[in-house]
């Protein structure tokens, strides 16, 4: 079985206990806005040409099989609609301009790369973390990998949207040792409008995973002006403390580490500008949700 593994990053700190490796698997059915892995949206690799370290030399065009998938007179851009992602011009660039974002592997080949870091595993009570995109997406590779993992006795973890059907990944949802589980916004409208999808099944697999007895932390993406109004963050908490009174919340205040893959990717339509919220807007959100009952963690 096969899949599409947008990233393997070893030594992760901040996706769970102890030192782990969080797979970034392709694909998601949300847009947010704000994204920072919009690498992940298809579920296939893809090619980014960083123009700032583009030298001009020629040598993609050279070697493009595709007619189209390179601009002639800016070849830094690439046109996914063209580009076969045969890799030639990634591997004649002489300044990495051009890198392949992904790659198919197999459950066999993800499992024997992650598992030469099973000693820092034990050592620190670490693990795996399934990230994206949205981790479950790709269902059959993300369940066989659930599975492998699982009979090796590695620690397990997930980072989702909450947006998938719920019979198709139950099982595998109920070998977790715990869950990042996304609450972006709680006003169905708006969350239709800022991540291209509203948020029924997301708020009903909330309620389904509180059965299953798995530690649960709940993160919320805090954006000025998006959703860190003092409504949208109550609302979050009570529907929390109410639903699932074991979790607890995590509040992340919004980044714009991953803006400049969208000017890679030839994406810059599709990039919107957002501001961080300020410590002392955070610390104030952070009394709401505990004035609520509900626990406040922080993995950062």
């Amino acid at each position: 079985m096969t899949g599409v593994v947008s990233q393997i990053q070893d030594f992760s700190v901040h996706d769970g206990d102890g030192i782990r490796t969080t797979i970034f698997l392709s694909g998601c059915p949300l847009r947010c806005r704000w994204c920072s892995n919009p690498e992940t949206w298809g579920i296939k690799p893809v090619v980014a040409s960083h123009a700032s370290r583009c030298t001009d030399c020629g040598r993609c065009l050279q070697v493009c099989p595709a007619a189209g998938a390179l601009d002639l007179v800016m070849p830094h851009h690439v046109n996914p609609a063209q580009c076969t992602l045969c890799g030639k011009c990634v591997a004649v660039c002489p300044s990495a301009a051009k890198t392949m974002m992904g790659g198919e592997m197999s459950v066999s080949e993800v499992v024997g790369k992650v598992m030469r870091n099973n000693i820092f595993f034990q050592a620190s009570g670490g693990g795996v973390t399934f990230s994206g995109g949205e981790a479950t997406f790709q269902t059959e590779f993300f369940n066989g990998l659930v599975r492998e993992f699982y009979d090796l006795g590695v620690h397990l973890a997930l980072e989702t949207s909450g947006f998938f059907e719920w019979d198709a990944v139950a099982e595998s949802l109920a070998l977790m040792d715990h869950i990042f589980y996304d609450l972006k916004l709680m006003d169905s409208a708006r969350h239709l409008e800022m991540t291209g999808q509203d948020n029924g099944r997301i708020l009903e697999n909330f309620r389904r995973l509180a059965t299953l007895g798995v530690d649960v932390v709940v993160r919320i993406p805090v954006i000025s002006g998006v959703n860190e109004d003092d409504a949208n963050i109550e609302a979050t908490a009570l529907f929390v403390g109410e639903v699932f009174p074991r979790a607890a919340i995590e509040l992340l205040p919004y980044h714009a580490y991953g803006n400049y893959k969208y000017e890679a990717l030839n994406l810059g339509s599709r990039l919107y500008a957002f501001e961080t919220p300020s410590e002392a807007r955070m610390e104030a959100l952070k009394a709401l949700v505990e004035r609520c009952g509900v626990k406040v963690v922080s993995y950062r």
